[in-house]
């Protein structure tokens, strides 16, 4: 980060993530998905969450489930699960094939392992605990706006 509030922040305090979050909601109300949409989505979400699950070993998962975001949109979601050892290696590998797939993706080492990867339809967040063994990553979609009947379908 270029600003220098940051900056000063970031030096002053280093075992500290700074997030920027983009607005709760968007500025104007999306416009209603269609079930194509809806349903390129779900593949979308489903297949990342099966390229990362085939590096896991033994995961559990909740999800894949449409989550509600708020009264009107939906998203994708699922977290895997899985105690190991090696997490580090794992989210490293990640983190190598999916820069491989042209995705944004980093690794950040602190207290704990981060692994964040992005485009535009899809987020994933990782993190391993040494200390605890525990891998956690989750995958979201993009936001979507379902024609109200179907909303109350999906969740």
């Amino acid at each position: 980060m270029t600003d220098p509030f940051f900056a000063a922040l970031r030096e002053r305090r280093p075992d500290v993530d700074i997030v920027i979050l983009p607005p709760a909601d968007p500025s104007e109300p999306l416009p209603e998905a269609t079930a194509a949409e809806l349903s390129r989505s779900a593949q979308v979400v489903d297949a990342t969450v099966a390229a990362i699950a085939a590096r896991v070993p033994e995961p559990t998962s909740d999800g894949p489930r449409w989550e509600a975001y708020n009264s009107e949109n939906v998203r994708r979601w699922t977290q895997l699960e899985a105690r190991t050892a090696d997490g580090d290696a794992i989210l490293a590998g990640l983190d190598q094939a999916f820069r491989d797939a042209r995705w944004h993706s980093t690794v950040v080492v602190k207290a704990f392992h981060r692994w964040t990867a992005s485009r535009a339809d899809v987020q994933i967040v990782g993190t391993w605990s040494e200390s605890h063994h525990g891998l956690v990553v989750t995958v979201t979609g993009q936001l979507l706006r379902p024609p109200a009947n179907v909303r109350e379908a999906l969740v």
